[in-house]
Parts: structure tokens; C-alpha cells; sequence
């Protein structure tokens, strides 16, 4: 089938890509008073420019982690915060809220405030029927069926993580001896859309797992010159008809999670 693609342009704005900088916008925004960003002042002194966004729930349940960090911001939207804090006087770790726009959201404020690297954690389905659920997962690459990549970057079938940012999450996996996969997820942010059909689709062109904000996360990155690269693990397993449940020591895992993530920012 021949695509239009004016007629898709036309009938989609999500396609009307421009290139205009968002740097004024984004300026007027932040100096207009309502964030107190002031809290960063020991960030910049220390000369901190590393962030770890994390997406489980249940951080204050991870004590060892929680006991070196000291709040100092507090991201809001309409309906929720997420807390920052100082980890250890050596990082930023970034409680996220849900989905990509929140995601990007921080993200840019992240970086209005000198945080250059990124690096998240979470979880996510798989929905390749071969894959071990107890291995880690780098997705080098994520497929765009969401919404808020398309308003950072030019339409495109998928999007890339940092190698560089990889490099180090292959690295810190090794020192922890874990066994991980790498490839493509794929980012959907619309809740109970992974129906069969679908799912069989994105199976088909080599994702391995799905989520909701890697897309939306490496196209910020790409359009603010940040590094961005994520770490997963899979909570469950579908295709998109049938669902297993992972089984498995969710504070523990979570754990040793953000600490690979921690060692992955100390290598960068």
C-alpha cells in the first residue's frame, strides 16, 4: 500500500514537525518564579551532572539507597510530586511519575539545571516468547508509538539510546556478573493497547519488551544534546492475549538494580 503522506501530515499533527529551539520557552518558563530550583546550588558546586530517573515504586523500602540521599527538589504537576534528591554527594536520583510526557518533563528540567547524563531504571513486559524474564534488559533502540517523541524529533520508525551511556551499563552489569540482552522495546504510552495484533506486529520486527517512556525519554535527550540509556527488568510476559506473572523479590531486585545504575554513572 502507497502511504500519502501529505494526506497523513494534513490529518496528523503530530507529524507537523518543526525545528524551532524550545530554549526561550523553555527560559521564560523556568525564570518566571514558580520552580525553586535554588536547591541546586549544591548540585552545580559540587559539579554534579549525573542522574539516575527511577520509575519502581517502594524507594523509601530500599534503605541502604534511601539513607545517602537528601531531598532537595521536589518535581511537581498537577496532580502529583516526585522527589529528587543528592545521592551520596555524588549523583542526582530522580523519582519519576508514570508515562512520557512526565518523563521528558523532568528531564528537561534536569537538564535546565546542568544534569548532561542520564541513566533509568524500571521495569517492563516482554513480550518475546524465547526470553529469559530473569535476565536484565539494555534497549539500545525503542519503536516511537507514543506521542511526545514526535514534537523532539523528525519522524523516524525508531529512536536510539547512547551507546556511550551502554558501554557503561554493559560494564557495571559485568562487575556485578549478571547475565543481560540488549535490543528493541517498544514504547507505547496508551494503557491496555497491547493487543494481539499489535503485539504480534512488534514481536515481528525485533522488539523484546514494551514500555512507556524510552522512546519519549531518548528523543528529549537527542533534541537537549544529553546522554540518555536505560536498564530495565521484565515484570511480566504477554502476547497480548495471555499474561505471566513475573514471581520474583521485588525490593531486592529493585535494589541491586539502582545499584548497577549507580555504578553505570560512576563509570561515565
Amino acid at each position: 500500500m502507497k502511504i500519502n503522506y501529505e494526506y497523513l501530515v494534513k490529518n496528523a499533527p503530530i507529524l507537523e514537525w518543526d525545528d524551532d529551539s524550545a530554549e526561550r520557552a523553555k527560559n521564560y518558563f523556568f525564570k518566571s518564579g514558580k520552580k525553586p530550583f535554588e536547591n541546586f546550588d549544591i548540585v552545580k558546586q559540587l559539579g554534579i551532572t549525573k542522574a539516575l530517573i527511577f520509575f519502581p515504586r517502594a524507594f523509601d523500602k530500599l534503605k541502604k539507597i534511601k539513607r545517602k540521599c537528601k531531598l532537595i527538589y521536589e518535581f511537581k504537576s498537577a496532580s502529583s510530586s516526585s522527589p529528587v534528591y543528592l545521592y551520596d554527594n555524588r549523583l542526582v536520583i530522580a523519582l519519576c511519575p508514570l508515562g512520557g510526557p512526565g518523563a521528558a518533563n523532568l528531564m528537561e528540567e534536569l537538564d535546565y539545571v546542568g544534569i548532561k547524563t542520564f541513566v533509568s531504571c524500571g521495569t517492563c513486559g516482554c513480550i518475546n516468547k524465547d526470553v529469559d524474564m530473569e535476565s536484565y534488559f539494555i534497549p539500545t533502540n525503542a519503536i516511537r508509538d507514543e506521542g511526545l517523541s514526535y514534537h523532539y524529533l523528525p519522524a523516524t520508525r525508531t529512536v536510539e539510546t547512547s551507546e556511550k551511556v551502554n558501554n557503561a551499563i554493559r560494564q557495571a552489569l559485568k562487575e556485578f556478573g549478571l547475565e543481560h540482552i540488549e535490543g528493541t522495546v517498544w514504547t507505547c504510552d496508551a494503557m491496555y493497547r497491547e493487543t494481539p495484533e499489535r503485539t504480534k506486529r512488534r514481536a515481528s520486527e525485533g522488539a523484546i519488551g514494551v514500555d512507556m517512556e524510552c522512546a519519549s525519554l531518548c528523543a528529549c535527550a537527542k533534541f537537549n544534546k544529553v546522554d540518555f540509556g536505560e536498564l530495565l527488568y521484565f515484570s511480566d510476559k504477554t502476547d497480548g492475549k495471555n499474561w505471566q506473572w513475573r514471581i520474583y523479590d521485588k525490593i531486592n531486585l529493585r535494589y541491586q538494580l539502582v545499584q548497577i545504575c549507580i555504578r553505570a554513572l560512576e563509570l561515565l
